[in-house]
């Protein structure tokens, strides 16, 4: 299915006014998921949460806004934890014209697919993908990375496994020396996001937080 090809000019038209549902699904890991277009950018919905919203996705705007144009435009290798849509790949390589090695790591085969299918559509092709747990990739993974995202979410919680220590030193262990670290975290128990907290700068430390309403982004630059 290649829903990215097939939009009638007035669905487009209506997406400018309000969401337009271009496609519907279930996966083993999703029994929802909705592909939307709004404002002519491509939306990956579940029964609770917005995962991608194109290069309009705010948590990661917001968190490149904190980085030297020149450093995001001369990256050499990133790796998304958690592929949406590729709205961070999407945001690299339009509004930063970065021609970094993309690799997208994300468990949910039919998620990947559109990502894969849409980054196609806009020319993006410089990306890699793997169908799998971000916690299995990362244990295996031997390179290292000028930049490391993780966008990972049940709803609209952060699963336990990826707050964990064991997964943040892993995270850290692929991380090249000088390379930047980021986490798009979503606050719904202010006490487990600072025990959280406490975990995180163990291991990075004079780690940046920017507040974006419930969202916590993390920022890391070695």
């Amino acid at each position: 299915m290649y829903p990215f090809f097939k939009v009638p000019i007035i669905k487009k038209v209506i997406s400018y006014i309000v969401p337009v549902t271009v496609a519907s699904s279930s996966s083993k890991q999703n029994p929802f998921l909705e592909f939307i277009l709004y404002r002519n950018q491509w939306q990956l919905a579940t029964e609770d949460a917005l995962y991608s919203d194109g290069d309009r996705y705010l948590p990661f705007r917001v968190a490149f806004k904190r980085v030297s144009k020149d450093k995001l435009e001369n990256l050499g290798d990133c790796v998304v934890l958690g592929a949406g849509l590729g709205s961070i790949v999407q945001i690299l390589s339009g509004k930063y014209r970065c021609k970094a090695r993309y690799v997208l790591v994300e468990h949910d085969a039919m998620i990947l697919d559109w990502a894969i299918k849409n980054l196609s559509s806009k020319g993006i092709a410089n990306v890699v993908s793997h169908c799998e747990s971000a916690e299995d990739y990362v244990k295996k993974e031997r390179r290292q990375f000028d930049l490391v995202c993780i966008d990972i979410f049940s709803g609209r919680e952060v699963p336990p496994l990826f707050t964990e220590k064991d997964f943040l030193l892993e995270t850290r262990r692929v991380l090249k020396p000088g390379g930047m670290w980021m986490m798009n975290y979503i606050i719904n128990d202010p006490r487990e996001f600072a025990v959280y907290m406490d975990t995180v700068r163990a291991i990075f430390p004079e780690i940046l937080v920017l507040e974006k309403e419930q969202n916590r982004i993390l920022i890391y630059k070695g």
